[in-house]
């Protein structure tokens, strides 16, 4: 069988969507001796507009598949094509547009929350990163539960503990990072609620004057208020933007933290929380939407609007290394639980399932 999967979130800097293609595929190709892979790649590295975007899922990838005898078809990211003979597996990884429509620009807020969604009813087989996506997408979008299957994403493999202090020393020098910090990795982006955690971190500042915030990737929708806020506390010199980090020197970003941080308000799996546990750092995070399927009772989670239970928690593990270690071992092991293989297989089931059914 003839597998073709749109492989265009890798190309650039990839994020999130990026990470779980790549991951995927690269353990189908390990694993998978009976089906064949063809990814679909764009041209050039730069990350497609709107109407390209568009273009590229419903005649680019369609007609190639059907030119090269593709037998199912798999769109990891985007939209499902209308007009296409062969079977389509989607992975659907939030409804994120849905229900922070605000967040996102007019025309890019028509194609996730209008026409993505919309699409969905043309998949044979749908892929939900989570349960609570699933959950979702049935109440949301009125898809039937038989036609949905939950597939959790994993950390890479890299993702380590980093026990080389001197491998932590070059990637804080690298992004000018003191050795004491709270860490937080994602998008920025007004879901995240970073707003939030620097207004947390401005009431624990004066009691940890060494400690920073460091705040990891790249600018998304409506990120101006966040550098508005941190000058107007004056934490430019306490509040540090890394920007996009290198994959490579993540685990050791990881390692480095006293205390991870993700008071995201929103999430179809949330892979920065798990990549923390499997480098040995203590979580705390939002106990909302797909987050708590994640950490399990491996960090401890809290609301993300109370700012005082935050304020509360934070200062309790920073001063208290025993219970880090208790969440560190907790974390460690709720990690093990996830992996690609797990994910890879459990997909492969459903391309075959797919391949049984008519469009």
């Amino acid at each position: 069988m003839k597998i073709g999967i749109d492989a265009q979130t890798t190309v650039g800097q990839p994020t999130g969507f990026g990470f779980y293609v790549q991951n995927l595929t690269d353990t189908l190709l390990k694993i998978d001796q009976k089906n064949k892979y063809l990814l679909f790649y764009p041209k050039g590295k730069r990350d497609l507009s709107t109407p390209a975007r568009l273009w590229r899922d419903q005649a680019t990838i369609p007609f190639e598949a059907l030119r090269k005898g593709v037998n199912v078809l798999h769109h990891p990211c985007f939209s499902v094509p209308i007009i296409t003979p062969m079977p389509v597996v989607v992975t659907v990884h939030d409804l994120i547009a849905n229900f922070f429509g605000e967040d996102i620009p007019f025309y890019s807020r028509l194609f996730f929350a209008r026409w993505m969604p919309f699409s969905y009813r043309w998949a044979t087989r749908i892929i939900a990163i989570s349960s609570h996506t699933r959950s979702d997408v049935m109440r949301v979008l009125n898809i039937p539960a038989e036609k949905i299957r939950v597939i959790p994403l994993a950390a890479g493999a890299h993702y380590r503990p980093i026990e080389n202090k001197a491998e932590i020393a070059r990637v804080r020098a690298r992004y000018k990072i003191a050795p004491d910090y709270l860490l937080h990795v994602g998008t920025l982006s007004p879901r995240k609620n970073l707003e939030f955690l620097v207004r947390v971190f401005r009431t624990l500042a004066p009691q940890y004057p060494k400690l920073q915030l460091v705040l990891t990737g790249k600018k998304g929708w409506y990120y101006q208020g966040l550098f508005h806020l941190v000058r107007k506390e004056g934490l430019t010199k306490r509040v540090i933007f890394t920007q996009y980090v290198d994959e490579a020197d993540k685990p050791a970003l990881y390692s480095g933290a006293r205390i991870f941080a993700f008071p995201s308000l929103y999430e179809g799996f949330g892979l920065p929380p798990l990549e923390a546990m499997a480098c040995g750092t203590s979580v705390v995070a939002s106990n909302t939407s797909s987050v708590p399927e994640v950490v399990g009772d491996a960090g401890i989670l809290l609301s993300p609007h109370s700012e005082k239970e935050w304020i509360t928690t934070l200062s309790h593990l920073l001063n208290n290394g025993r219970e880090r270690e208790v969440l560190r071992a907790r974390g460690l092991k709720r990690a093990r639980y996830f992996s690609w293989e797990k994910t890879a297989q459990k997909t492969i089931e459903v391309y075959e399932e797919a391949a049984q059914l008519k469009r």
